[in-house]
């Protein structure tokens, strides 16, 4: 993550446009692109969905070569009666250590990167895991300890599996971790592509 350089970032762009991108931007506003693959019944369609209309923070990952699989997810979470940050961090490190490990059970043999972020108002904590056996990197700017309402986004690139076997392995895990740590969420979106799946594991 480049700060705010986010915002210098074209907005007007499509997925059929992403070698244009600078990959220097790790979140953009983008449209969410939804496929069918029996699990969309767990990412329930809003209307109003703010990150379908672009004007929520999003974020887009590039595909460094055809082996490495992406898959984002974007959730609220909300708390009339507050979360503690360190339990939010607490919950956010096991989802990214919990995906991971589930990945590598299902055929993942590297992690390119990891990485979360939870925006709450104008300030965030941002997270980025490499290897499973080097500590998450966490870089907290929060300055609340109580949190009532914010965005995490969570995105996971990995080498030996497609995108849409890490969008099941992490909403496979999702529910018992939030259960965890108590985290009350909604799934507003999330990103991920089918299209080279067949494909992939064909060869």
């Amino acid at each position: 993550m480049h700060g705010d350089d986010h915002h210098d970032h074209e907005h007007d762009h499509d997925h059929d446009h992403e070698h244009d991108h600078d990959h220097g931007h790790d979140y953009d506003f983008t449209e969410v692109d939804h496929d069918a693959d029996g699990r969309d019944s767990d990412v329930p369609h809003y209307d109003n969905n703010p990150v379908e209309e672009g004007s929520k923070l999003h974020l887009e990952m590039h595909r460094m070569v055809d082996e490495l699989g992406k898959y984002a997810i974007e959730m609220e979470i909300k708390s009339e009666e507050g979360l503690k940050k360190s339990d939010l961090i607490g919950f956010i490190e096991d989802m990214m250590h919990a995906s991971a490990s589930d990945c590598f059970r299902h055929g993942a043999d590297l992690i390119g990167h990891i990485k979360s972020f939870l925006k709450v108002g104008e300030q965030s904590v941002m997270c980025s895991m490499v290897d499973e056996s080097i500590p998450i990197r966490v870089q907290d700017h929060i300055q609340a300890d109580v949190i009532y309402d914010g965005i995490f986004v969570l995105h996971v690139i990995v080498h030996g599996i497609w995108d849409d076997v890490i969008r099941e392995c992490t909403l496979e895990v999702l529910p018992g971790i939030a259960k965890k740590w108590g985290v009350p969420y909604r799934i507003m979106a999330d990103y991920y592509d089918t299209e080279k799946s067949i494909a992939h594991h064909e060869k």
